[in-house]
């Protein structure tokens, strides 16, 4: 696991906490930091050029996303998966996503279907770019969730939100490391959107379903890969 804290740019501006807030969001996300590796308050305040508390208070309202997990007399660290938890994440995912395609599919406008379509080109780009993987992640979510939206079921959607910031760690730990060919998330996607601009719900409920588990099946994959780099560090 690496010690070395990822070079993070100097802040000059009011709203401290919340800034920091996204910048180290944006760096866990981004896979800056491996799952399980201890975020240093006082190196990061001094690489930003900031007091301890402000820093404290972001990653206490990273913990509350889940994003971060503490340790009493440890500090903060970037939330470990088990795959117990894998399996409840994506399991719940499927549960509500599932869902929202039920509701959605006829409540496409052809302006969703068209901003929908937008998402999946950007998404095989960056895709076949690699040079942004956190662009790969907030392009994937951004789909699911553009269908949760159109489901216009807001507790549905709230409980999408409060479980997405988890699947946008795991989806990066997958989007880096377990795609067999850079074209593929824009493939799956796109297979998705044609099923709802057909209105075919069986068949997109098919697709939704193989996606969402070979997800799961992939982000073990790395996880365990992740494992046994670790336990051969520390022999």
């Amino acid at each position: 696991m690496s010690s070395e804290l990822p070079q993070l740019q100097p802040l000059k501006v009011l709203n401290l906490r919340e800034h920091i807030e996204v910048l180290l969001r944006d760096t866990i996300l981004n896979g800056a930091f491996e799952p399980g590796e201890r975020l240093v308050e006082s190196a990061i305040a001094e690489q930003l050029g900031v007091s301890r508390a402000p820093v404290r208070e972001a990653l206490a309202a990273l913990e509350r996303e889940g994003v971060v997990v503490h340790a009493p007399r440890r500090g903060y660290f970037v939330v470990e998966f088990m795959d117990k938890d894998v399996e409840e994440i994506y399991s719940l995912r499927l549960l509500l996503e599932a869902e929202a395609l039920r509701r959605a599919i006829d409540r496409c406008t052809e302006q969703d279907i068209a901003e929908m379509q937008r998402i999946v080109d950007d998404l095989g780009q960056a895709a076949l770019d690699r040079s942004e993987p956190g662009k790969i992640v907030e392009l994937d979510l951004l789909f699911h969730e553009s269908i949760c939206q159109v489901a216009d079921h807001s507790r549905l959607y709230a409980a999408w939100q409060s479980m997405s910031t988890q699947a946008r760690v795991l989806i990066g730990l997958t989007s880096r490391t377990h795609y067999d060919h850079p074209e593929q998330p824009k493939e799956l996607h796109q297979r998705i959107l044609k099923a709802i601009r057909d209105k075919d719900l069986k068949e997109a409920e098919t697709i939704l379903t193989d996606h969402i588990l070979d997800a799961q099946r992939r982000a073990l994959m790395a996880l365990e890969r992740l494992r046994e780099i670790n336990t051969a560090g520390n022999r």
